[in-house]
Parts: C-alpha cells; sequence; structure tokens
C-alpha cells in the first residue's frame, strides 16, 4: 500500500481556503484508492472563520492542554501541533519547532513514499529537507499564480490544477508544472429540491471582482428591475468593502454606500454551500486576479446552475462550457477598486441576461462529464505511480534503528 503524508502548517480543515479544500479531496480520493495517507499540520487558516469546522476552537485548545492532537478523519489519520493563534503571521518560534519535531517524528515513524505539500515559509521549507534526507519524494501543489519568485528547493515534482496555470509558470518563470485538472467531490456540496431565485457572488473581497458585481446590480436595478441578489460575505464584507470603490480615473469618488443596494441580500459564510446553491440560479465569478482554477464556478456547475465568469486563469476550464466568460476591464484588472464604466458592464448584463433566460442544463450535464472526479484522482495516481516505484527501489534509511 503506497503511504502518502500531507506536510504544510496549513490546516487541510480550513474552510476559506480553496487550497486547503482542493488537496483534501485529492488526500480522500487517493484514501479510497488503497493509498495510506497521514497529514501533519497546525491550526493556521487563511481567515479566521476557516476554522468553523472544528466548533469554537479556541475554547477546545483552552480545555486541553497536550501540544499534540491525533484523530482520523474521512481516511485521513491527521497530526495537529496546537498554535495560539490561527494567524500565520503570529506563529511563534517555540511553535514553529513544535511542528517541526512533530514533522521527523512523523518521517520516522510513518515512513512515507511521497510528502506533499505546500507553504513557503522556513518551516515548510526545512521539513521539505528533511523529507529529502530521507530519499522520500516530494510534491509541491500550486493552486494560484504567486510562486513565480520560488524555486522549489528540495521539491521533485510540482503539480497545479488547471492547464492555464501551468501555461503561464512555463511561459512567465520556466518553471515546468503537471496539471491534474478538476477535482471535486459533488457529494459534499451538491443541493437537492433546487428553489434558485438569486444571482449569487461569493466572497465580496476585491480582488475577486467586486467592483463589476456592484456596477453590475446597479445597472440591473434598471435592466432586471425584479432580480435580486446574494452575497456571501466569505473572507470580505459587501456593506464594508463596496464604500471603497472608486470611479474610474477617479480615485477620490466613491459613489456607492451600503444603502444603495436595496437589491442585494447578504448572507455569512457557511459550512453548508449546498443551502447557498440550493438558492441560486446564475453564479457570479468575476474575478479580477490570476484565478488558478475557480472553485465555487465548478460547485455551480454541479448543481446546474451557469456561471458568469472572467476569463481570469483556470476559470474557462472550471465551468467547462457551462456559462459565459467575459474578460474584465483592464483598469480594474489594474486597480481592484476602480469601477466598470457603463460600456464596460454591457457586455456582463446581456450575458446575465442570457443564462437567466436560457435553458443551461445540456451544457451543465456535459460538463459535469468532464470535470469528474474520478478522472481527476486517475491522473493524480498515474502522476504519482512512477515516483512510488522509484521510492520502493532506492529507499534508504536515515536515522532509524
Amino acid at each position: 500500500m503506497p503511504k502518502i503524508l500531507w506536510l504544510s502548517p496549513y490546516s487541510l480543515h480550513d474552510l476559506s481556503s480553496g487550497a486547503s479544500i482542493h488537496c483534501k479531496t485529492i488526500l480522500e480520493g487517493l484514501a479510497k484508492r488503497n493509498f495510506e495517507v497521514w497529514a501533519c499540520s497546525s491550526f493556521i487558516f487563511n481567515a479566521p472563520n476557516g476554522a468553523k469546522q472544528f466548533n469554537n476552537l479556541a475554547a477546545k485548545l483552552a480545555r486541553n492542554k497536550q501540544n499534540i492532537f491525533e484523530f482520523n478523519d474521512n481516511g485521513i489519520h491527521y497530526v495537529y501541533t496546537r498554535c495560539k493563534s490561527t494567524a500565520e503571521e503570529q506563529s511563534t518560534l517555540a511553535e514553529q519547532e513544535l511542528y517541526f519535531q512533530a514533522v521527523g517524528k512523523v518521517l520516522d515513524t510513518f515512513r512515507p513514499d511521497i510528502v506533499m505539500g505546500f507553504g513557503t515559509s522556513m518551516v515548510s521549507m526545512t521539513c521539505f529537507a528533511e523529507a529529502k534526507r530521507r530519499g522520500m519524494t516530494t510534491v509541491y501543489p500550486v493552486l494560484n499564480g504567486n510562486h513565480g519568485h520560488y524555486t522549489f528547493p528540495d521539491v521533485d515534482l510540482v503539480i497545479t490544477d488547471s492547464r492555464a496555470t501551468e501555461q503561464l509558470y512555463r511561459r512567465r518563470d520556466n518553471i515546468r508544472m503537471i496539471p491534474t485538472g478538476a477535482i471535486f467531490d459533488a457529494s459534499s456540496f451538491v443541493a437537492k429540491n433546487r428553489e434558485p431565485k438569486y444571482v449569487t457572488f461569493i466572497n465580496p473581497a476585491f480582488e475577486k471582482g467586486l467592483a463589476v458585481f456592484a456596477k453590475l446590480v446597479k445597472v440591473c436595478e434598471q435592466e432586471l428591475p425584479d432580480q435580486r441578489f446574494l452575497v456571501v460575505n466569505l473572507n470580505g464584507n459587501f456593506a464594508e468593502n463596496v464604500q471603497y470603490l472608486h470611479v474610474k480615473g477617479e480615485k477620490k469618488n466613491h459613489p456607492f454606500t451600503p444603502k444603495d443596494f436595496a437589491s442585494v441580500d447578504m448572507t455569512p459564510s457557511t459550512q453548508n454551500m449546498k443551502s447557498i446553491y440550493r438558492e441560486t440560479k446564475v453564479l457570479l465569478a468575476p474575478s479580477l486576479w490570476w484565478e488558478s482554477w475557480g472553485r465555487v464556478a465548478t460547485e455551480a456547475v454541479f448543481n446546474n446552475i451557469p456561471v458568469l465568469a472572467s476569463n481570469s486563469g483556470g476559470l474557462p476550464e472550471a465551468i467547462a462550457g457551462a456559462g459565459i466568460t467575459i474578460a474584465p476591464p483592464a483598469h480594474s484588472v489594474q486597480d481592484f477598486l476602480s469601477i466598470p464604466d457603463d460600456d464596460e458592464i454591457k457586455p456582463w448584463v446581456e450575458a446575465l441576461k442570457r443564462l437567466l433566460t436560457e435553458d443551461w442544463t445540456a451544457a451543465c450535464t456535459k460538463a459535469q462529464a468532464t470535470l469528474n472526479i474520478d478522472q481527476g484522482i486517475d491522473n493524480v495516481v498515474k502522476i504519482l505511480l512512477p515516483y512510488i516505484t522509484h521510492c520502493e527501489r532506492e529507499r534508504i534509511g536515515f536515522n532509524l534503528s
């Protein structure tokens, strides 16, 4: 049975991190393919609300004074180390040392064939170096466009999700990666008995296209006066952030207040995305920065919800034809707070009208076949298998009795 260890101080249970959700889905898929999977992490999250799966984590840590926590979840054996804060920048030297010591023990006792993980901090790099010294194959998943500065020391293989990201790094940075394609467990987010009514925007962060969304809503007050919109406040708050947007070319002209959006309902982030998709008619993903994939776009497609998205990065691959992609205004890409003008928002309005009135069921069904999880896990296994065979042949001992 091949052994794989996830190694990263970032929690795989982070509900605010698409990267963590993606990698956790991969590992759970490998566990179902008879891989023995362990994960060594700490309680570091992308945002505080990402820890919701642990249900009041701070109180639980206060009651339990141990430094190492072990448990099994969905086929994976987890080893977590204590930390006082869920924010990486507040991690102490003692906490990093605790994590490093735990990793060393797991490497020597579990003895994985493959070590996989992400993180560019010193503790992450040092742990990867320890794995390499033990003759283990190391794999780094890249799920954004921000690693051009990184040389991937002590990494044997770099994988990514989309062909777009693979091409970006090859063209821009001369870094070679292998794309795996989509890996989504539809059972965790597909809603039954849908009652669609909203045009939904998940995560009103500036880089996610808040400026495009806000302008679209204002124009639709005239073009689609009966249509309601839903914002899921994930890593940003719509009512707060919308006030910072500015008119194109006028950085001191902030035209919007929360009261200007009577057609917008807000809801907090939730573990149960089924409840969101149950009421969604069209999903908006107008991202202004590089999206390696676009997780919520694919989740929408599996719910038979067409998507209106920007053409950023892997978003076209994420919807696989079940929607419409549009290039966002260049000034908004350069300045996430810059609002599109009337002419620039017109294509978005017309596309939204199409998605609301046309039948996209067949397109969604076809896309679901393309985005099937079994194909994605098959791809990962094919990529890893030669390295597993090599590990079995070249296994060396290190510091072991």
